[in-house]
């Protein structure tokens, strides 16, 4: 596995200030050639986000940061087709209203077989959990892990937030207000590994 880390500085407007680490390595192998730093600087992060609740959920964290003044750390998923990917994410506060968010990888696997290639499609009836990339097929209530669904991953996707990440996020910024680390156990079996 090779080391990977990407991280942005946004202030509170969620404008990129910069970008760091192999920023465009990873937009560029994950086909995202509109989010290389060139494309993103001076722009708002959310532009760059799917789905209105992810956009929601990562400026609550965002926000906890900046006026809590403490670190938020949360594990999340971010997949291509052909490899499983766990990462940390740490958002941090800096002077002058910013946070310092690093994406940090920390496991990775091979699917195999390869999962089909998807495409964000907000009108699709399918749905990919934006932090651990468990998707729910149009009609079946149940979320499915992609180290589970193979080939009947959908082609064309919108993207939400699963009940389980919307949790690990409330526990995170719960932490980050009341600045006491819990060490209650963590549900955290969907982002497998």
């Amino acid at each position: 596995m090779k080391f990977l880390q990407v991280y942005a500085v946004v202030d509170s407007e969620y404008r990129v200030l910069w970008v760091g680490g192999e920023w465009d390595e990873f937009a560029l192998n994950g086909g995202a050639q509109s989010a290389t730093s060139n494309a993103v600087l001076s722009t708002s992060i959310m532009a760059h986000i799917a789905g209105a609740e992810t956009r929601a959920e990562t400026a609550k964290m965002i926000d906890a940061v900046l006026q809590h003044k403490r670190t938020l750390r949360l594990e999340y998923r971010c997949d291509s087709p052909s490899m499983a990917r766990k990462f940390l994410m740490t958002i941090q506060p800096m002077k002058d209203d910013r946070a310092l968010m690093v994406h940090d990888l920390k496991d990775a696997w091979h699917f195999s077989p390869p999962l089909n290639r998807w495409h964000y499609d907000p009108s699709s009836g399918d749905v990919k959990c934006s932090f651990c990339g468990n998707v729910r097929l149009h009609g079946e209530v149940q979320w499915t892990s992609c180290d589970e669904i193979g080939e009947r991953h959908p082609t064309h996707v919108t993207y939400d937030i699963c009940q389980s990440c919307i949790e690990a996020i409330d526990r995170a910024v719960e932490e980050v207000r009341s600045g006491v680390h819990t060490d209650a156990p963590v549900d955290d079996d969907h982002l497998r590994s």
